[in-house]
């Protein structure tokens, strides 16, 4: 989940599927005017593309559940599809903002995944030499 505003308006995201969000603006009821509406958007990097009423708009968001948000289900994603060349960290291991956990390769370049916050690796969902799809969890953390 995220929000912005645009137009004196406050937005609330949450996640429909792979390239689809929920829009919904405060004060308004589903289906009612300005009410939830499904939307396109593209994850690239850490920013979202998202396209609303024949706009774009980037937005870099904070994901409820993701992995800036802590709790038991933080992860951390594929930002596209790739393969997984080096596993910095194991499960246990207590990490640092900023600190690498793993390496991939996609599109002919090592992408470098880091530690958004300090934590704990719960879980390592690829090993070296499997592929990955864009927005698969890659690594889970919990909060220290």
């Amino acid at each position: 989940d995220g929000g912005l505003s645009i137009e004196d308006a406050n937005l609330h995201f949450e996640r429909a599927g792979n390239d689809t969000l929920w829009l919904t603006r405060d004060g308004a009821s589903d289906g009612g005017e300005g009410g939830k509406q499904l939307v396109h958007a593209a994850k690239v990097r850490d920013s979202w593309w998202i396209h609303i009423d024949g706009r774009c708009w980037k937005l870099d968001l904070v994901e409820a559940g993701g992995a800036g948000a802590g709790g038991a289900d933080a992860g951390l994603s594929a930002p596209m599809p790739g393969t997984i060349l080096e596993v910095l960290v194991s499960q246990g291991e207590e990490v640092v903002t900023g600190q690498a956990l793993l390496v991939m390769e996609a599109m002919k370049m090592e992408h470098r995944i880091t530690a958004p916050k300090d934590g704990i690796i719960e879980t390592i969902h690829f090993q070296v030499g499997e592929r990955c799809q864009r927005g698969d969890a890659l690594i889970t953390m919990t909060d220290e």
